[in-house]
């Protein structure tokens, strides 16, 4: 197997909704695990690009995933509005998006996410 990539996703906390890094890394064809999160501000992610490619496949989350770095939600979704992506906390099916406070119930996989390549 070659290079493993990775690449970071912007977030916001569902509960505070500051802004947040996941870098995911790709396990094997289209499967990708979230292993790390990192606070940063808006500005730096839309700055270093973190929403400039999308990425496909099978998203999980890797043992020993932190979550997110403003509540410790070990779970995110993904907006059905507006394409963006919360914590969660695992346990409501029923989420209000920290981007578009957008309501709704959490169904599926997620299919693709907008990131960026940590450099």
């Amino acid at each position: 197997m070659g290079e493993r990539s990775i690449v970071i996703v912007t977030a916001r906390c569902s509960k505070s909704k500051q802004c947040f890094g996941i870098r995911l890394e790709r396990q094997a064809a289209n499967e990708w695990a979230a292993t790390w999160s990192f606070a940063m501000k808006e500005g730096v992610a839309k700055k270093e690009g973190y929403d400039k490619s999308r990425v496909s496949g099978a998203f999980a989350l890797a043992p020993g995933y932190p979550g997110c770095p403003h509540c410790q939600g070990h779970g995110f979704f993904l907006c059905g509005g507006c394409g963006k992506v919360g914590c969660w906390n695992r346990e409501s099916r029923s989420v209000i998006c920290p981007w578009c406070s957008q309501t709704g119930e959490l169904s599926g996989e997620i299919g693709n996410l907008e990131a960026g390549t940590d450099r």
